[in-house]
């Protein structure tokens, strides 16, 4: 796919990214599976079949279980991290007109995983302190289940959202400039001034149906079923509606945000550094720091 690089606008953006999804739709699919199976696998094996005494179905793992629980749930935070990083790249070497496969991007950030976990560490707690404050702040001023504690969490998620905005382009930067995390979260906030707007529009498009189906349809499935006794007789059957509408929201939302996400990027940096221009003269064989003759000798 070779298409000229120049700024667009937020439905540009959004369209591009569905353009690029399809010219390599084999290999994003691909690498959204790595991870979207294996969340799959380990919601299914996570299972406790046991009651809760309240009668309802108990999705958590037995309580021997919870060491186990947590090594997985780290072995999965990490392979999301890679994945994240190989789906940017990939989409950068579309944008970009190269060659592109599975086992070239995801090969390239195995050995970079703790650096890539690190880099989710650090975007979850720059994003997500307001929601931790106004999580402390329901706690001392409201009783479990009022209203004002869940208009407290809800209001705290705000701030949230706009700060993963800021941060957001930062898993773009490492994945392709190779930058360490604290950088690659510099990066995003220097790139982001004067596009904060459009960048934050562009990631809740984006990741707003992922996002609503991996945990609107929980909620929704055990709202509907909760303390029904056939919810009881089935938490396989209940974790794998759940477990599958996961499954879809990685395998077709989850590539097609971080494509949406790494145009941004480069969105960003054509406005900014004249990233078109550069590449115009690299493919005319041009060194833009070569020194311009000196025209008075």
């Amino acid at each position: 796919m070779t298409e000229g690089l120049r700024p667009m606008n937020l439905g540009g953006i959004l369209d591009r990214g569905v353009q690029v999804f399809r010219a390599r739709f084999a290999v994003f699919f691909g690498l959204a599976a790595i991870t979207g199976i294996a969340e799959l696998m380990y919601k299914l094996a996570s299972i406790n079949p046991a009651p809760t005494p309240s009668g309802s179905a108990n999705n958590g793992p037995p309580s021997e279980s919870y060491g186990a629980a947590v090594v997985s749930w780290l072995a999965l935070a990490g392979l999301g991290a890679i994945v994240r990083a190989a789906s940017c790249y990939a989409a950068s070497r579309v944008i970009l007109g190269e060659a592109v496969s599975i086992r070239k991007s995801f090969g390239r950030f195995t050995s970079k995983i703790w650096l890539l976990v690190w880099l989710t560490i650090l975007q979850g707690f720059y994003a997500g302190w307001p929601y931790l404050v106004a999580t402390f702040v329901s706690v001392i001023a409201a009783s479990p289940g009022s209203a004002f504690r869940g208009v407290v969490l809800l209001l705290g998620l705000i701030p949230c959202a706009i700060f993963f905005a800021w941060y957001a382009l930062a898993f773009p930067t490492i994945a392709i400039e190779g930058q360490a995390p604290q950088r690659a979260i510099d990066r995003s906030l220097s790139l982001g001034r004067g596009g904060r707007r459009r960048v934050f529009c562009g990631v809740a498009v984006a990741y707003a149906p992922p996002l609503m189906l991996t945990y609107g349809i929980p909620v929704l499935v055990n709202t509907m079923l909760i303390g029904n006794a056939w919810q009881t007789a089935n938490p396989f059957l209940v974790s794998g509606i759940e477990g599958v509408a996961g499954l879809i929201a990685t395998l077709v939302f989850t590539p097609y945000a971080h494509i949406v996400l790494t145009l941004l990027y480069y969105d960003q940096r054509i406005r900014k550094e004249g990233f078109d221009v550069e590449q115009m003269m690299q493919a005319a064989g041009l060194d833009e720091n070569a020194a311009l003759p000196d025209v008075g000798a």
